[in-house]
C-alpha cells in the first residue's frame, strides 16, 4: 500500500517535493549517471537515504515503519497554561515566502516551547499564518485568498541538540485551510502528553502541486529576480521577543538547526500552545 506524500528531498540539486497519494514520483535523466543523495521520509516511519544512482532500474521503495509507544492516557486537567501569547494584531514578518535573494528551503519550522509540567497534554495549537497571496514581495498589494495545506509535527527534546527529538505524536495532522489567518487545531482527543521540560511544535510544508505558489525575489539593491515557486503557508513571527532564539528549522538534509533569518529581532514564530498542567 503506498505512503502517502512522502517527502522527497534532493541534496546537492537543493530540490524537494511530496508524492502524491499513490506514492509515484519520477527523476528525469539517466539515474545511473547521476551523482547526488536522495532522502524519503515520512511520520511514522523510518528515513531512506541512498544515492540516486543506487535507484537505477529500481520500480519501488520500501520504507520501514518505526515502533511507537503509545503513552498511557492522561486526564485532561481544566487548569490550563498558554504558551507563547502575543498581539496577533502586531504580526508583520513572514516565514515561508522567500530570504532576500534566496528562495524558501526548509521542510519544517518548529516553536520551541517551556513546559509548564513534565507529564502535561498538549490541548490545541493555534498558527498564525499569511492570509493573502503576495504580488511580488509588497505586503500591502494582495492579488486573492491563499489556500493552504500543511501538516503539523509535536516534537521532544532532544537532549543533544537540544532542538526537536522524537515525534511526540504518532496520528499525521494535516491541515487545510481557505481564508482563515488564524488556524486552532483541537489536540485534546490525540493524548500528546509532554514528557521533557521543553516540546516543539512544527509546521511541515506539503511540497505538491496544489500547495504550490509563486514569489519574486528581491536583491539587496532592490531589483526583482525572476519569480520562483514556493509553498504555502507563510507563517507569522511573533512580534514579542524572548531572551532565546526560540525557532528551529529542518533543512533538505533533515537535519535541524536553529533558525536564525530573523534574528536578533525576532526569536518566535506565531504559533501559540495551550498545554493543561
Amino acid at each position: 500500500m503506498p505512503i502517502p506524500s512522502v517527502s522527497v528531498s534532493i541534496i546537492r540539486a537543493r530540490l524537494a517535493i511530496n508524492t502524491e497519494s499513490d506514492g509515484k514520483f519520477s527523476i528525469p535523466g539517466d539515474l545511473a549517471t547521476m551523482r547526488d543523495t536522495i532522502i524519503f521520509a515520512a511520520q511514522n516511519y523510518q528515513v531512506f537515504k541512498s544515492t540516486i544512482r543506487e535507484l537505477n532500474d529500481r520500480d519501488s521503495i520500501q520504507l520501514v515503519k518505526e515502533a511507537y509507544l503509545a503513552p498511557s492516557k492522561q486526564s485532561v486537567s481544566k487548569l490550563d497554561t498558554l504558551l507563547n501569547d502575543f498581539d496577533s494584531n502586531d504580526i508583520e514578518h513572514y516565514a515561508g515566502i522567500s530570504e532576500r535573494a534566496t528562495s524558501f528551503e526548509w521542510l519544517q519550522l518548529a516553536q520551541r516551547f517551556d513546559s509548564p509540567k513534565i507529564g502535561g497534554v498538549l490541548k490545541n495549537v493555534s498558527i498564525y499564518r499569511l492570509v493573502f497571496t503576495l504580488n511580488g514581495q509588497v505586503q500591502g498589494n494582495y492579488t486573492g485568498m491563499e489556500y493552504t495545506k500543511f501538516r503539523v509535527r509535536i516534537y521532544g527534546l532532544d537532549s543533544l541538540t537540544r532542538g526537536p527529538g522524537q515525534d511526540l505524536c504518532s496520528k499525521v495532522i494535516e491541515v487545510k485551510s481557505n481564508g482563515r489567518r488564524r488556524i486552532k487545531i483541537d489536540l485534546t482527543n490525540l493524548n500528546i502528553i509532554i514528557p521533557d521540560p521543553e516540546f516543539f511544535v512544527a509546521v511541515e510544508w506539503v511540497r505538491d502541486f496544489h500547495n504550490m505558489g509563486y514569489v519574486r525575489l528581491n536583491n539587496a539593491d532592490g531589483s526583482t529576480t525572476d519569480r520562483v515557486i514556493n509553498y504555502r503557508p507563510a507563517i507569522g513571527i511573533s512580534p514579542v521577543k524572548t531572551n532565546n532564539l526560540n525557532i528551529w528549522g529542518m533543512n533538505f538534509r533533515r537535519a535541524w538547526l536553529p533558525y536564525r533569518y530573523f534574528s536578533p529581532d525576532f526569536t518566535d514564530l506565531a504559533i501559540k500552545a495551550e498545554v493543561s498542567k
